[in-house]
Parts: structure tokens; C-alpha cells; sequence
């Protein structure tokens, strides 16, 4: 089983990949983000209630959620002009998760597009469906 979101989905699917290891792979675009960073800088004012998880934060942020996946492959697509991910709190996030990878690198893939802002572009398309068909083959 493969799970795939992009915004609000992004959120949704690797927090779902995160708790259920059913998910074999997960594929997520424009919103992998430090939620802490993302306070601070307010870029949360742009997203709707389902960023809103009381006490949350106490807990965990999204490198750590996203930690979970690990060992299982994961693709994370990104703009680096996203207003609503900025690339500060990326990078915290991605600091946060690469470590749970340092023995699977290889199933972590990280598509950075420059000049890209909240949306899904060609090249992360792509990216998505070679990822699955890649990770989800019968046989792999």
C-alpha cells in the first residue's frame, strides 16, 4: 500500500505512514515543514484546522513524525518558494529525519525544486509515479 498527498494530503499521509505499517511507501509534496519554525515565522496562518493537533508539539514535530517511516522508503517533494513551508523550516524538519535514514538512504528521496511555491510541478509528478512504481513493484 502506498500513500500519496500534497498540501494538506502531504500532512495527512505521513502522519497515516507514520502510525500504520501497512503503508509500504509514501510520497508527499508542499508541506514537510518544522511546525515550531513554521510558528515562529507564521507561516501556519496560511494552512487550514488540520495542522491544529492539540498538545502536538509536545510530543513531536514533523522530522520526528516523519522519523517513524523509517526504514520504509519515503519521497518528499518541496518548492523552495513555498510561503507555506519555508525552506528555514524544511531544512529543520529534514535535519530532524535524515538521521532515521542513515542506514536505508537510499529510500529516502528529496526533490527541491528553487523558485517553486505551494504547488506540484511536472518534475514532482514525475518524481511520484517513478517512486511508486520503483517502491511498490511486486517482488520488491
Amino acid at each position: 500500500i502506498g500513500a500519496f498527498g500534497i498540501s494538506m494530503g502531504c500532512m495527512l499521509s505521513y502522519w497515516l505512514a507514520a502510525l500504520d505499517r501497512r503503508i509500504s511507501a509514501v510520497a508527499h509534496l508542499c508541506c514537510f515543514a518544522d511546525l515550531r519554525t513554521m510558528v515562529q515565522l507564521g507561516a501556519h496562518d496560511g494552512h487550514g484546522i488540520y495542522l491544529t493537533v492539540p498538545g502536538l508539539l509536545r510530543e513531536a514535530d514533523a522530522g520526528a513524525i516523519a522519523s517513524l517511516i523509517a526504514p520504509r522508503p519515503q519521497l518528499i517533494c518541496v518548492g523552495e518558494a513555498d510561503r507555506l513551508s519555508p525552506p528555514e523550516a524544511v531544512a529543520r524538519a529534514m535535519a530532524e529525519l535524515r538521521p532515521a535514514y542513515a542506514d536505508a538512504a537510499d529510500r529516502l528521496e528529496v526533490i527541491s525544486e528553487a523558485g517553486i511555491g505551494h504547488e506540484e510541478t511536472p518534475a514532482m509528478r514525475t518524481a511520484m509515479l517513478d517512486f511508486f512504481e520503483r517502491r511498490l513493484a511486486p517482488g520488491r
